[in-house]
């Protein structure tokens, strides 16, 4: 019996100190620490040690274990007033470290997403050549999307801090993702990071992003119309600080392009209106463009306004037009600009009447005789 009691003893002391082992640390004592020392670092090392873990291979069916891992992280690494700038800036510095680490063992969709969703939660800095890496070359279509929704998330920090070359570099990676043909959220969110900055590299790629984009754009799908709505601001906000003439031309071309492309009367009713309003705003001119009008005579408006850009020298050339238009304008303008007349119509031949077939060329008349298929008349 006693040796039973002291078996039993043991066994409720191993299985404590494994549960205080596995426990992580409590950092709430350097939550407002003015300064955060190397020692203070490895605490906050063996903080995220299980978190990350579990972010990166947890065995959960339902994904538990990783959701509350991803929301304990960010939880800690909260921008707040209750946490000091210093713990602020060590555990941003720590916990992108530890994912980055993590990003590189991690091949499961399910883990790779929930790291990048966590790095674009935590909004630092530091996390941003992981997230650029990830836009271009992660596997994953939702990783990829996490990591364009990130580098927007910390667009608003950029633009504060006044970091020019961190701009440019994000401009450059949405660059390359872009003219990958991303999904439209990803898109989105890129539209929406580059719309933050006032680099001039940020201004080009959105310009030719819009460009690109509204040429494959369903302008009847909910998010296509989100994509575009955001391309209009963010392209009257660039036009309106930029201060190169070319640059000034290569965002009117993509409003040409929009003006083009965006098709009633499928198109979203908010879209025409708001890209003729925007055109008036940023140049001062107006066309013929009623929101009462029906969807095709809006349209009548909108390449108005492409042949106004033209016609004034704003933009080079005439963006190239949807098929459907583009035949149509073949079809009714001689080379010269002149109206063409189209080919009349085979005239089919009076019921009543047999049809006729082709007889071989008279030579004396010079001209096809058509011989009726009727039945010979009866001899008398």
């Amino acid at each position: 019996m006693r040796r039973l009691a002291t078996l039993a003893v043991l066994t409720v002391l191993v299985v404590a100190g494994r549960a205080l082992a596995e426990a992580p640390p409590s950092l709430e004592s350097l939550h407002m620490k003015a300064a955060i020392a190397s020692e203070d670092r490895q605490l906050i090392r063996q903080w995220l040690g299980p978190a990350v873990t579990n972010l990166a291979a947890s065995t959960d069916v339902a994904r538990r274990g990783m959701v509350e891992a991803r929301e304990d992280i960010l939880a800690e690494g909260r921008q707040d007033a209750g946490r000091s700038p210093a713990f602020q800036q060590a555990f941003g510095e720590e916990a992108i470290a530890a994912l980055q680490d993590a990003a590189k063992k991690a091949v499961s969709q399910d883990a790779r997403l929930n790291i990048f969703m966590t790095v674009a939660g935590l909004r630092r800095l530091e996390g941003i050549p992981m997230l650029e890496e990830a836009l271009v070359r992660d596997p994953y279509a939702a990783s990829r999307y996490w990591a364009a929704k990130g580098l927007d998330l910390v667009a608003d920090l950029v633009a504060e801090k006044n970091q020019p070359r961190i701009e440019q570099q994000m401009a450059e990676s949405a660059e390359k993702a872009l003219d990958a043909g991303p999904t439209d959220l990803a898109v989105l969110a890129l539209f929406e990071m580059l719309s933050k900055f006032d680099h001039e590299k940020a201004h080009d790629v959105l310009a030719d992003g819009v460009s690109q984009y509204v040429q494959r754009a369903q302008a009847s799908d909910p998010v296509s119309v989100q994509v575009m709505m955001q391309a209009i601001t963010g392209l009257e906000r660039a036009y309106s600080r930029e201060v190169r003439p070319e640059a000034k031309a290569r965002i009117l071309s993509a409003y040409a392009m929009m003006a083009a492309w965006i098709m009633p009367p499928l198109a979203d009713t908010n879209l025409l209106p708001s890209l003729n309003a925007s055109l008036e705003k940023i140049t001062g001119d107006r066309v013929a463009f009623s929101q009462t009008d029906e969807p095709v005579v809006q349209k009548l408006a909108m390449m108005e306004w492409v042949e106004k850009l033209v016609r004034d020298k704003r933009i080079a050339k005439r963006p190239p037009l949807p098929p459907a238009i583009e035949e149509a304008v073949k079809a009714y303008l001689a080379p010269g600009g002149a109206p063409v007349a189209p080919a009349p119509s085979p005239v089919p031949p009076p019921p009543d009447q047999p049809t006729p077939i082709p007889a071989p060329p008279d030579p004396r008349a010079g001209r096809t005789v058509y011989i009726p298929l009727a039945p010979p008349a009866p001899e008398k």
